[in-house]
């Protein structure tokens, strides 16, 4: 009577498992990155934009082609498709400088949005996904308005200060995950940290125009 031969279907499955793994951005990758932060919501396709001080008018243009993407009067709901595209949101509202801010689209990191990395199977994927940004979403953001005049110098610097640590504190986390993942990440970190000194260097910018109130003689 013939012997059986052992089953061998087993082991190449096996075997095909870490490279179906290396082509995907979602999992572990994307676990790392987030670093234990939950997942944002879903994307909604629109960002909330508000200012402070709010009613201020804000006009959105797309910075890669120039064209006018909103025309809002804060607080609204600005329509954002996935794009790879930053977004220039100069607002002005009475009693306060005109200010411009980089809405620029990042990697969503929600459920169920692929991002393959760019090893193995994942590479032509992976560039697709960079150059269309089917994997990018844009953040609600809120404009700070400085006071034009300050009622003082010090009010002025203390001003400009606080607003340099909040861009700092929100250039952080976005700087962190592509430290820990960069392949489920698609800025590099020294590409965000940038953006940042572009960000500080707008602000610096503004501030050397910011003026303070003429005393009143007594």
């Amino acid at each position: 009577m013939p012997r059986r031969r052992p089953p061998i279907a087993a082991a190449p499955l096996l075997l095909l498992a870490p490279l179906a793994l290396a082509g995907c951005g979602s999992g572990l990758s994307d676990a790392t990155a987030l670093g234990g932060a939950p997942r944002p919501p879903a994307y909604a396709g629109s960002i909330a934009l508000a200012s402070d001080p709010s009613g201020a008018r804000c006009v959105l243009t797309n910075r890669e082609t120039s064209t006018l993407v909103a025309d809002v009067t804060t607080p609204a709901t600005v329509p954002l498709p996935r794009s790879t595209a930053a977004i220039d949101a100069t607002c002005v509202a009475p009693g306060s400088m005109e200010t411009t801010v980089a809405i620029r689209p990042v990697r969503d990191f929600a459920a169920n949005i692929h991002h393959p990395q760019p090893i193995g199977t994942g590479v032509a994927q992976n560039l697709v996904a960079v150059r269309s940004g089917i994997t990018r979403r844009y953040d609600d953001t809120v404009v700070p308005l400085p006071p034009q005049p300050f009622a003082s110098a010090a009010a002025r610097d203390a001003w400009f200060a606080d607003r340099a640590e909040q861009i700092r504190q929100a250039a952080a986390p976005g700087i962190a995950r592509a430290e820990r993942a960069q392949t489920a990440t698609i800025d590099s970190a020294d590409t965000l940290r940038g953006y940042l000194v572009e960000d500080l260097a707008r602000l610096e910018r503004q501030q050397a125009m910011a003026t303070v109130a003429a005393r009143t003689p007594r």
